[in-house]
């Protein structure tokens, strides 16, 4: 190889010598290498990217554990929710035994009468062998009084005076757990207990037809195997609080999820042909939107209902009447924001349909942030029928999570477990769909796919 010259940009002569230069690469070959990385599918990869987030990822599990919870809770557990129980009403919270001092079903009573010669309040409504503790005795306004620490469970569930039925007895004795005879003449009896399983004790009498008055262990006589435990307590009509609430919850999420498919569905197409198609096809969808969306939620509810009747199917339908128009809106913003794009402007000179543009290109990059706000759309929905059967609006009698709500407001301030459990449920609901929706949202986002 010659000596070369060449001229650099100020003009100036060069000269270039051979041994100035060597080849870079002489025995080695160069060639293409092989992908480190594995093929993948959008799915695959969006879930791989999914399971990176671990707060979305904590907000599934958290959504899986209230939907697992509100579908075999109700199943599972052996307390009744159909119909009154007086005699359980309104019993608190019990998850320990008695004596652990915290959600133990115990109740503490304040300034109550006090007989200074018993050591015991003087109260009769108050079972002595019930009473745990007695404290802080002192005169209140010239009478003594007292708190004590009062056994609920055992006062219900324990020894209680009963008239027990005759066909009752006779099926005691079939059992083989007592013997029993009477005579209804003078009224005698002779009992003996041979079972454990045998919820009478002790029998006193017997009326005219037959049947015992007797000491009974009350939780056997009311069927159950073991004294009853209520996690959150028992409602005004003796319901279990957590199988009526997750009971509910369950009638809820059927609902929110119909009327959240419905939404999703009517307000994906009209953004999709709103945001499309612009000009005055846009103007005129926004402005009918925008006059539907100026009125209440609760004034359409309310006319609805006065004008249509209160049942399922009109709620649903008021509910629908406006709850499309946030998906509507977010689908419009991303179709301004994508239908622009040079892979949209190609696609559309090599001839593409706009149904083909639409779903095909448009809509799968915008899918995300549409996903997103449909899957907040599911808790809102439940909040918001909480919400209006709390203020009476809702439906009435129905087994909904906001029928439990609203039937247990008059106990906020003397029992506030019966709103607190609903109202945690809810807030976590709030709080994992908000999570789990910005963890999709990033997931299905194609401009990240194989992205670490």
């Amino acid at each position: 190889m010659s000596d070369v010259k060449i001229i650099d940009a100020l003009g100036q002569e060069v000269n270039l010598n051979k041994d100035e230069f060597s080849l870079v690469q002489v025995d080695k070959k160069i060639h293409d290498v092989e992908f480190e990385t594995k093929p993948t599918t959008f799915v695959k990869d969006a879930f791989r990217r999914f399971c990176k987030n671990k707060a979305s990822v904590v907000g599934a599990i958290i959504i899986l554990i209230i939907m697992l919870s509100a579908i075999f809770v109700p199943i599972i557990s052996p307390y009744q929710i159909e119909g009154s129980r007086p005699y359980e009403k309104l019993l608190v919270p019990k998850l320990f035994e008695q004596g652990s001092g915290f959600w133990d079903g115990t109740k503490t009573y304040k300034a109550q009468p006090y007989d200074s010669t018993t050591g015991m309040p003087s109260s009769t409504n108050f079972k002595k062998d019930c009473i745990i503790e007695v404290k802080n005795v002192r005169q209140e306004g010239g009478i003594m009084v007292c708190d004590f620490v009062y056994d609920e469970y055992k006062s219900v569930y324990g020894l209680n005076e009963q008239l027990v039925a005759l066909y009752d007895m006779e099926r005691y004795v079939a059992n083989g757990w007592c013997t029993y005879t009477y005579d209804t003449t003078t009224g005698e009896v002779t009992f003996e207990k041979l079972s454990d399983e045998c919820p009478v004790e002790e029998v006193t009498s017997c009326d005219f037809t037959g049947s015992a008055n007797a000491i009974v262990t009350y939780y056997k006589y009311l069927g159950y195997d073991e004294m009853p435990k209520f996690i959150f307590g028992t409602d005004g009509l003796g319901r279990d609080c957590l199988k009526f609430s997750l009971n509910g919850l369950r009638y809820s999420f059927v609902f929110a999820i119909l009327i959240a498919a419905i939404c999703f569905s009517f307000g994906l197409v009209w953004g999709a042909v709103s945001g499309y198609f612009g000009g005055n096809v846009d103007l005129f969808m926004e402005r009918f939107k925008d006059i539907l969306g100026g009125i209440p939620l609760v004034v359409m509810v309310t006319l609805f209902r006065l004008n249509f009747g209160d049942s399922l199917f009109v709620f649903g339908c008021a509910l629908c009447i406006t709850g499309w128009m946030g998906t509507s809106s977010i689908t419009r913003t991303q179709f301004y924001r994508f239908k622009g794009r040079e892979y949209v402007l190609a696609s559309r000179t090599l001839g593409s349909s706009d149904k083909r543009l639409i779903f095909r290109h448009i809509l799968p990059n915008a899918l995300g942030t549409i996903v997103t706000s449909s899957v907040l759309m599911i808790p809102s929905l439940i909040f918001t029928e909480a919400s209006l059967s709390y203020l009476g609006l809702g439906l009435e009698g129905s087994k909904s999570f906001g029928a439990v709500l609203s039937n247990n407001q008059q106990y906020i301030g003397s029992y506030p477990a019966l709103i607190a459990f609903p109202a945690v449920i809810i807030s976590l609901l709030m709080i994992s769909f908000n999570l789990f929706g910005n963890g999709l949202r990033d997931a299905l986002n194609p401009s990240l796919k194989g992205s670490e």
